[in-house]
């Protein structure tokens, strides 16, 4: 019997689920040592998101095995191997990847970004952007400067299309040989949002050393055209991540500008959400 596909039923393999956004997820191992790691995997993936049950339920549609094989670490979903390496950190770092794509792209009513997202004086600053795009790095000194944190790697919108708190460790780039740290919002001197925002900015942004800040405002349907790529819940259900990507657009200023160094531009930039959010209120 193939592990990670039907072994839950197996004296074999030991296995606990856990159910974030409304997705239940089985994970099993034939060692006990890698199952625990797992658990704490998930811990580190979605913090306060996620429930973890010993109960399986039935029929789990998505279900994650891991075991050792020759002396290397092995993935499988559904049966089918998509990992495997020598490295136990990194095995474990994109079991913590795939597990947060699998529950963003099949959460039950929320649509899920690939994007920063702070609050600032009730409203939320979205900075949309793949891995690599600074937006964590970004989101860290806006927090560092008195936003209140919601997300760094998935923003989470509802059907009403107001932001819901993500509050994972952020996971920023340390410099050294150990890879990204995970850092929470209270060691960054700041604290996590606990209940659902509107959206007042969404800013695509990435960073330059030689950028000046020159705003181009987009309308709510070429916001939409280029959120569409960061959307992961738009190949499960299109027509209702397009629905929330409306309602959330429709209330927000949409703008587009490269960036400098975040240190120096974090607090430049809540001043000038401050500023426009209120304005956009009076009209």
């Amino acid at each position: 019997m193939s592990i990670g596909r039907n072994s839950v039923t197996s004296s074999l393999f030991k296995s606990f689920r856990f159910e974030s956004f409304g997705v239940n997820v089985v994970v099993e191992s034939d060692d006990a040592k890698l199952l625990s790691t797992a658990r704490e995997t998930v811990g580190d993936a979605f913090a306060d998101s996620a429930q973890i049950f010993e109960s399986l339920g039935d029929h789990p549609e998505h279900l994650f095995g891991i075991t050792r094989e020759a002396g290397r670490f092995v993935l499988y979903k559904n049966g089918t191997q998509c990992e495997s390496g020598e490295s136990e950190r990194n095995f474990f770092n994109y079991l913590n990847s795939l597990l947060r794509l699998e529950v963003a792209e099949f959460a039950e009513d929320k649509v899920f970004l690939h994007a920063g997202s702070v609050e600032y004086n009730g409203r939320a600053l979205l900075l949309p952007g793949t891995s690599g795009s600074g937006k964590s790095t970004l989101t860290a000194e806006l927090v560092r400067n008195g936003a209140r944190y919601y997300s760094d790697e998935y923003a989470v919108l509802n059907s009403d299309g107001l932001v819901e708190p993500f509050a994972r460790k952020l996971s920023l780039d340390s410099g050294g040989e150990n890879g990204p740290q995970n850092v929470s919002a209270e060691e960054l001197g700041g604290r996590a949002g606990k209940d659902p925002i509107p959206v007042g900015m969404v800013l695509f942004t990435r960073f330059d050393e030689n950028a000046e800040w020159t705003p181009e405002e987009l309308t709510a349907g070429e916001a939409i055209m280029a959120l569409i790529p960061n959307t992961l819940t738009m190949r499960k259900n299109p027509a209702f991540a397009l629905k929330v990507l409306d309602l959330a657009a429709q209330r927000a200023i949409i703008l587009k500008s490269p960036r400098g160094d975040a240190k120096t531009f974090a607090q430049f930039l809540l001043d000038f959400f401050d500023k426009n959010t209120k304005l956009a209120k009076m009209t």
